[in-house]
Parts: C-alpha cells; sequence; structure tokens
C-alpha cells in the first residue's frame, strides 16, 4: 500500500530542516575564530617628563587625547598633539571632552582669578570655579560649571548665571538625557535642596554627593537625602525607606525609566534596592558595578561575601561563583542575553567571565576594556600575558602591545559588528589601533 504525504507536513519538515541547518551554522559560525585584519595611526607623542597626571583624558568615542603639560613656568592643555594658549596654572579634575568628543573644556587660573576656556576661547573670570563642578549636556550644546563670586557659589549655563546660593554640591551637577534640563543640589539656609529648572524642591539635611540622576525620558528625578541620622532616596519627590546610608554614585535608572536600583548602608552591611525591596544583605557592593540590563528586566552588581571575604556577581538575586577579588563589570550583551566581568582567581591572575564560563587566566584586566559587539555575538577586552598586553576576541588573542591605554577613559569602541578601535601606547607614542574580523 502506498503512503501519501501531505504537503502541510512536507512543508513542515522541510522548515525542520532549514532550521536545524541554520542553527547548526549559526553555531559553526560563533565557534569559529575570527580573522583580524589590524591597523595603526599614530595620534600623538607625549612628552611625560611634562605631563601633568591628573590632566588626562581619553574623548568618549576613544579617537582623541587631551592632557595637560609644563611649559616653562606656565602649564597648557594639549589636544591631539596641537598646544592651547599657557596660562598659569589649570584646574585639576576640570578638562572633559563633550558627548560627541569634538570640544574640550578646562577651568584655568590666571591673575587671581579663574575662568572656563572652551573650545581655545575664555570665557568670563571669576575669584573661583567650584571642584570638578562642569559638566556638558548630552547633545555637547550647553556646558554648566560652578563658580564662586562674593563669598557665595552659582551656577552659569553657557554664560548666563543662576541665582546665588552659599554653597553648591559640585558633584551634584547633572544635566537630564534630553539636554533641557538641569538640577543640582544647594544650600538654603541650613538645610539643603535639589534645585531643578530654576525651582527649589524640599529641604533636607543633607545630600548624598554624586546622587541626582534624571530618568531616560528625562521626566523623572531622583536623589539621595539625610533626614535626622537616617538616609533615603526621594523619588519624584517621595522619599523612600530609611537606612543607615546612601552609596554616593550607586543610583540607577533602568533603560525604560519605569526602575531604579541603589546602594543602601544596614548597620555594618550594605545591601542593594530595586523598585524599594532591599537584597540580603552583604559585606559590601563594589562601586559603580550596578547595571540593569538593555531590556530593563535584569539587574546585576558584584558582592562581597562576609564569611568567607569573597566575591561574586549577584544576577537578578542570585549570586554566581565566589572569587578572591573583583575586577571590572559586570556589563550585559545589547540583546540582554548575555553578561560579562573579570574577576581575580589563583595565584593574582585573573578571568573574564562570559555566559557563566572562565576564560583563559591572565596577569592582568584591563579595567573598562570589556565590551560586547553591537549584535552581542562577540566578547573583547584587554588582558596582560607574560610578553605584553593583547585584545582578547572571543578567546582569541590579537596583537602583542606594549600598554593599552585606559588611563583618562580608554575603551574598546566597537564601530560596526565587525569593527572596533581602542588606544595603545608604545614608547612616547600613543596609536589608534583598528581591527576589523570576520
Amino acid at each position: 500500500m502506498t503512503t501519501r504525504t501531505s504537503r502541510p507536513a512536507i512543508f513542515l519538515t522541510l522548515l525542520t530542516l532549514l532550521t536545524f541547518f541554520c542553527c547548526v551554522t549559526a553555531k559553526a559560525v560563533a565557534d569559529t575564530p575570527p580573522q583580524r585584519n589590524v591597523t595603526e595611526k599614530r595620534l600623538v607623542q607625549v612628552d611625560f617628563s611634562r605631563l601633568i597626571p591628573e590632566l588626562f583624558v581619553v574623548s568618549p568615542d576613544s579617537q582623541h587625547v587631551a592632557y595637560g603639560a609644563r611649559a616653562e613656568q606656565k602649564q597648557v592643555i594639549i589636544v591631539d598633539g596641537q598646544a592651547g594658549q599657557p596660562y598659569q596654572a589649570i584646574l585639576g579634575g576640570t578638562l572633559r571632552f563633550s558627548p560627541d568628543s569634538k570640544r574640550v573644556a578646562y577651568g584655568v587660573q590666571q591673575d587671581r582669578q579663574s575662568f572656563l576656556v572652551v573650545d581655545g576661547k575664555a570665557y568670563k573670570s571669576y575669584a573661583a570655579l567650584g571642584a570638578g563642578a562642569l559638566r556638558f549636556s548630552p547633545d555637547s550644546q550647553r556646558i554648566a560649571y560652578v563658580v564662586v563670586t562674593d563669598a557665595r557659589m552659582r551656577v552659569v549655563v553657557n554664560g548666563t548665571e543662576q541665582p546665588p546660593y552659599p554653597s553648591i554640591v559640585a558633584e551634584s551637577l547633572t544635566f537630564s538625557p534630553n539636554s533641557r534640563r538641569l538640577a543640582y543640589g544647594a544650600t538654603v539656609d541650613t538645610q539643603m535642596c535639589v534645585v531643578v529648572d530654576g525651582q527649589e524642591g524640599p529641604r533636607y539635611d543633607a545630600l548624598v554627593p554624586d546622587s541626582v540622576r534624571f530618568s531616560p525620558d528625562s521626566q523623572r528625578l531622583a536623589y539621595g537625602v539625610r533626614q535626622g541620622k537616617q538616609w533615603s532616596v526621594v523619588l519624584d519627590g517621595k522619599p523612600g525607606q530609611l537606612y543607615d546610608g546612601i552609596g554616593a554614585g550607586s543610583l540607577v535608572f533602568s533603560p525604560n525609566g519605569q526602575r531604579l536600583a541603589y546602594v543602601a548602608q544596614v548597620g555594618k552591611q550594605q545591601v542593594v534596592v530595586v523598585d524599594g525591596q532591599a537584597s540580603k544583605p552583604y559585606k559590601g557592593i563594589a562601586v559603580g558595578s550596578l547595571v540593569f540590563s538593555a531590556d530593563s528586566q535584569h539587574v546585576a552588581y558584584a558582592a562581597n561575601a562576609e564569611a568567607e571575604d569573597t566575591w561574586f556577581v549577584v544576577l537578578d538575586g542570585q549570586a554566581g561563583k565566589p572569587y578572591q577579588a573583583w575586577g571590572t563589570g559586570p556589563i550585559f550583551s545589547p540583546d540582554s542575553q548575555r553578561l560579562a566581568y573579570a574577576a581575580a582567581v589563583h595565584e593574582a591572575k585573573q578571568v573574564v567571565v562570559v555566559d557563566s564560563r572562565e576564560g583563559k587566566a591572565y596577569n592582568g584586566i584591563k579595567v573598562g576594556l570589556l565590551a560586547f559587539s553591537p549584535d552581542s555575538r562577540r566578547l573583547a577586552y584587554g588582558a596582560q600575558g607574560d610578553k605584553g598586553w593583547v585584545i582578547v576576541l572571543d578567546e582569541q588573542e590579537g596583537k602583542l602591545h606594549e600598554n593599552l591605554l585606559s588611563l583618562g577613559g580608554g575603551k574598546i569602541v566597537f564601530d560596526a559588528p565587525d569593527r572596533f578601535h581602542y588606544l595603545v601606547t608604545r614608547g612616547q607614542d600613543i596609536y589608534v589601533v583598528q581591527e576589523q574580523f570576520k
């Protein structure tokens, strides 16, 4: 007897085979070591004998370098090898690139007066500038900073002076993501408040430094405050749960702006608070490690266990494998499906852990040099072997370098799924290294 196969059945069979073939092909591509083509371009030669170490920054796109140097009895800022006008002193902590990497600003002191220099142009002079209080807006069009005049402080935005206050919290100066709003902490009488778009908010006993945060849609605002002897986070104008402390710089909004996470102190231990719910207590939380995934569904951070004195990554409340010390990360892939970080293992070696799998042990992993490709398929990081530094791409070591530049914000930047660049040093030269692979 002859059996006839229906057309739908044949279609399903072919679809199954095609899906299997595509999966196998994708796995084969992922498992195949990438073929890498490396090119270099010398960016600048640095005279390290003249370099002022605290005045060294890399642009956000890792294509430009600016630094301070001594010029006889004066100081000067050099951008990609081009020296600006010399001044009596360049103010530490003020050298900045704009987010689009096209502009440079810094504070200077000249003839007992201080003023800002932006794109080579000198702004109005004041008695002093607020240390570390200089911000470009995300669109790079506005610049805000703090000045001192008549024993009072005020914020200046693109040359327009805001009302004066007895003091301003320099680290609190924050533009909204859409660049239209500005917030900062200021003293009013004996208390402090957050000034938003020129309007003073509720007053509190103290403000947590570096805690003022706008949500990604620029509509919501959060910051840490002290009320009496305890601390809390104010979200949308309402104070939350009281704690013994709030971690400076720890407040993080999720990418969709609907969730908020931060580190809080409970006695001698720390917890991570997500959506108002505190985690189990830990000995400590690594500064800057708290992060949301791109889809806002996952939260990860590095924590320290008090009993074993080990470090591990906590992903959605679940602790991972313990390690001797913390390295860098964690970071999520753009598709939110993968997680990577660096940690220390035996004999002072470090490994990068991705998708819960450990890579090769190296003498060191560069802090900040850890990046996923835009399509989430590739992972690159900087590692130190026995002969020098390399960029590891999908566990394949690249060209040997004298040193990888992470100082001042140097990082790996993916320009496309199959192309990235970074900065290296060789002798007194800094190079932009471009890698393309397939």
